[in-house]
């Protein structure tokens, strides 16, 4: 959004400068004055503003609860997902433009706005306990915080249990503004009830996103077809990613043995399974056409997919599967990418700055396509890395709170997101001007996979030990059929319980 308001007025400009080459001064003036005025004017009409009342706040304390999972595995290495714990300006841009939007509505609402960073306050790595404590603070009267950035698991439990609030309900939220994603909004919505989403508020959900990059060099050195012109023209399916990925694999010691040593077609983790459903165009679950939720994971889509996909993964002179060796955090794996050992590195969008030092080029693209008669191009937010707005009952001031975040996420749209992209796409490595065109389709085709986050049947887990070198893994339909019962029973249960909370 930011980045087309720039370029409509500098077309826009463009249009007015070449107006001064007519011979009729009169005439370039008020050409030049007419354009000017017209920028002014589409500039403005491009960038929407939030509808919202002049509030003095009196200097209340508007605290925001964050929880999440941390990347890294520890709270040394692991990066934070805390949206409003900067408290100084670093030069960092992300850091740099949240603390200023902050400050900004702090002075608009004159308010205080602090976090309650409850990973590092209890130096905790995952998001288990954070339903439970917050479920005892909301039942104990004591949810004193405006509203809470917390891990998708955590929102699911809460969201079934009756401890948030439906989103749509807030007078000062409009859901309905480019601020707030519009397919979150889309998936998440259950019997016209929303109670967790995302947007400009954060970029956590950019960080969540499943993407793919390429190494450019072992592109070059094979030969391979332009990447992006192939995403542009639709082409980039399923089986030219296991083709591409077959003839970039070798053993470049000639032991016979494949290790961390030798060159692969890709290097990936256990969640990309989920995403490699999704990207054929299924959901584990979704909410059908009479707003309850359906288990939709059983396809013949799904069983092609994942039947071409799953051998390929378990292959181990094909895919280096970086959590089965020793280090199983992402060191080795950027380490090996970093080294020109692999053509693609499937993962999250937060692995591109950690690979800032890397010499070589690389590229982000979206996930393949099923085929490619396929429409769109799918991007999972992934459900263990995701973090959601939402507002449990019982919040500090329910008005005040619901201004302060469509404020921020309004706000968040024309700063942090384009800081965020700056970041992202000016990293030492991918700094060409396609990679930011393929964002865009990253982040416009993302899928909210209700079936992941509520963990129906553990279909998440079932999928991904159909992947890992697990000897006892079944196939798929023999998996989907010893679970389904379970699963069914599940997604009852949370129907029935958005029924209850909803009033329907």
């Amino acid at each position: 959004m930011n980045r087309k308001t720039i370029a409509l007025f500098l077309a826009l400009l463009m249009l007015s400068s070449s107006a001064v080459g007519c011979s009729d001064a009169d005439t370039q003036e008020t050409t030049a004055d007419t354009a000017a005025e017209t920028a002014a004017v589409e500039t403005e009409t491009e960038r929407p503003y939030a509808d919202l009342p002049e509030v003095d706040m009196g200097g209340a304390d508007m605290p925001v609860f964050i929880g999440y999972n941390l990347e890294g595995g520890n709270t040394v290495d692991g990066v934070s997902k805390n949206e409003f714990g900067a408290t100084e300006l670093t030069g960092e841009a992300i850091n740099d433009a949240r603390l200023e939007r902050n400050q900004m509505m702090e002075e608009r609402y004159n308010c205080k706005i602090s976090s309650f960073d409850y990973n590092a306050e209890n130096g905790l790595t995952y998001h288990d306990n954070i339903s439970k404590h917050i479920e005892t603070i909301v039942m104990a009267g004591d949810n004193n915080y405006a509203f809470m950035l917390i891990q998708g698991y955590s929102t699911c439990k809460l969201a079934v249990n009756g401890i948030l609030t439906d989103l749509y309900q807030k007078e000062h939220l409009a859901l309905d503004m480019p601020w707030w994603d519009q397919k979150a909004n889309e998936n998440l919505t259950v019997m016209d009830t929303l109670f967790y989403t995302t947007g400009d508020i954060s970029t956590a959900d950019n960080d969540a996103t499943c993407t793919v990059l390429f190494n450019k060099v072992v592109a070059t050195n094979y030969n391979l077809p332009d990447m992006y012109e192939t995403v542009k023209d639709g082409k980039w399916t399923l089986d030219l990613f296991l083709s591409l990925s077959e003839e970039t694999s070798v053993d470049l010691n000639g032991d016979g043995a494949y290790d961390e040593t030798d060159q692969y077609g890709v290097i990936m983790w256990d969640d990309i399974c989920m995403a490699v459903v999704n990207s054929a165009g299924v959901k584990c679950a979704e909410v059908g056409s009479d707003g309850r939720i359906a288990l939709t994971l059983n396809t013949e889509r799904t069983i092609d997919a994942l039947g071409k996909f799953i051998p390929f993964g378990r292959d181990t002179t094909q895919c280096f599967q970086y959590q089965r060796v020793k280090d199983a955090s992402d060191t080795v794996a950027i380490q090996m990418f970093s080294n020109n050992q692999s053509l693609f590195f499937m993962q999250l969008m937060q692995i591109v700055p950690k690979l800032r030092d890397m010499d070589a080029d690389f590229g982000i693209i979206p996930f393949p396509k099923y085929d490619e008669s396929q429409q769109e191009y799918y991007n999972t937010v992934g459900s263990w890395h995701s973090v959601f707005f939402c507002m449990p009952i019982g919040n500090v001031d329910e008005n005040n709170a619901s201004i302060l975040a469509e404020a921020l996420a309004c706000e968040g749209m024309y700063t942090v997101t384009p800081a965020y992209y700056d970041m992202t796409l000016k990293s030492k490595a991918a700094r060409d001007e396609e990679s930011a065109a393929m964002l865009d389709i990253i982040f416009e085709t993302r899928v909210y996979d209700l079936g992941w986050y509520y963990q129906f049947g553990m279909y998440n887990e079932e999928v991904m030990n159909m992947y890992r070198l697990n000897k006892t893994a079944k196939e798929f339909s023999s998996m989907y059929a010893s679970k389904e019962k379970s699963a069914l029973t599940e997604v009852d249960k949370a129907n029935a319980a958005f029924e209850a909370v909803a009033g329907n």
